[in-house]
């Protein structure tokens, strides 16, 4: 009986042994199993971080080409005389030198929709937007795209253009036209020594809008000759002048100084009453105030010699207005002082055409 009882306890106690044998292999098969599951698990979790992602995108900003970044992202709103070439070179140097960077954007990242902003020098550059792809990694776990790329407005230059309505203006190689002007009809200064006798072009000021790089502009006159154009930097616009005329100024050139001749000699007391008359249209009223002024004032002197005579500046209005800027030296002798005196002549002189015979119209004293 014992014996029997033995045997019995003897096969339960191996059989509980297998069974914990077996469950525990199985825990340990189950374990195993779950371990492995969750490092892969893991694994592909952190491959598919959209951190990760950005990471490559980051790598088109790294690179520093601007045609690149460009052709991934928005278009950039742009002023009329700006395209994509031009800030594409704004770009590319704004980018050289400066540490990039990311990271996500306050009030709008969050897990299901990641959005990060990168930045050039800590100022902000671009906004990346992420988005789920149609597959998915094992788990189910998303796969990302780039939703979008967003350059972010920079510092820009607003810039104005004041230039005569007879000069021809390109901005980056665009005509200016009226679709940006922002007032017309405005005096240049020349209009009081002509306007009594000829009617010249008005200046026109033009809003030419915002701009990442320095504009290019250029500008030719009536007589199809370059213009110079200055920046004014305290207006925060470019100003265009009338410009010349090479053949009109050679044509002109010996007559403008033997006008400027006649007139320093005429002040000087030099030159008879009616030396003048001959330069001036009837009735000028210019002629009648010289003549009205003392001459007397000078020391007495021998007859001076003109010296060093030169057409300085000549700027073309239109066709029957012009002003030239003639420079000469008169040397005098003054017996009382036992000195040479040099008397200098130096002021724009206007001339209008009138019955196709050049005539002074203005003199500019100040």
């Amino acid at each position: 009986m014992r014996t029997k009882a033995k045997k019995r306890a003897f096969g339960y106690f191996k059989f509980l042994t297998g069974w914990v044998i077996f469950v525990t292999a199985i825990l340990a098969v189950a374990l195993i199993w779950f371990y492995t599951f969750l490092k892969n698990y893991q694994r592909v979790y952190d491959e598919t971080r959209p951190l990760l992602y950005q990471n490559e995108v980051m790598k088109l900003f790294e690179a520093g080409d601007a045609a690149q970044i460009l052709a991934a992202a928005k278009p950039v709103a742009l002023g009329p005389f700006e395209d994509q070439k031009t800030f594409e070179a704004f770009l590319n140097t704004y980018l050289e030198g400066k540490t990039l960077a990311f990271a996500p954007k306050k009030g709008e990242h969050i897990e299901e929709r990641p959005v990060y902003v990168v930045t050039a020098d800590a100022a902000p550059l671009a906004v990346v937007r992420l988005k789920k792809k149609a597959e998915t990694a094992s788990y189910g776990l998303p796969l990302w795209e780039t939703g979008s790329i967003e350059i972010l407005p920079m510092a820009t230059e607003n810039y104005r253009l004041l230039a005569p309505d007879s000069v021809a203006v390109t901005v980056n190689g665009i005509a200016v036209a009226d679709d940006v002007l922002e007032e017309g009809g405005i005096r240049g200064g020349a209009e009081e020594y002509v306007e009594a006798y000829v009617q010249i072009p008005a200046y026109s000021r033009y809003d030419l809008g915002q701009f990442y790089g320095e504009p290019e502009i250029s500008a030719v006159n009536a007589a199809g000759e370059a213009v110079e154009v200055v920046y004014d930097e305290e207006e925060h616009c470019y100003k265009a002048g009338f410009g010349g005329d090479q053949a009109l100024r050679k044509e002109m050139e010996d007559y403008v100084i033997r006008v400027a001749t006649a007139y320093a000699m005429y002040m000087s007391n030099d030159a008879p009453g009616g030396s003048l008359d001959k330069y001036f249209p009837k009735g000028s009223k210019l002629l009648k105030g010289i003549k009205e002024n003392r001459r007397d004032w000078y020391d007495a002197h021998l007859k001076p010699e003109v010296k060093n005579r030169e057409l300085k500046g000549f700027t073309v209005y239109s066709p029957e207005a012009v002003c030239a800027q003639v420079y000469l030296e008169q040397h005098m002798y003054v017996p009382y002082s036992k000195r040479t005196e040099i008397v200098i002549t130096d002021r724009p002189i206007y001339f209008v055409k009138i019955d196709g015979e050049w005539k002074v119209s203005g003199i500019s004293f100040r």
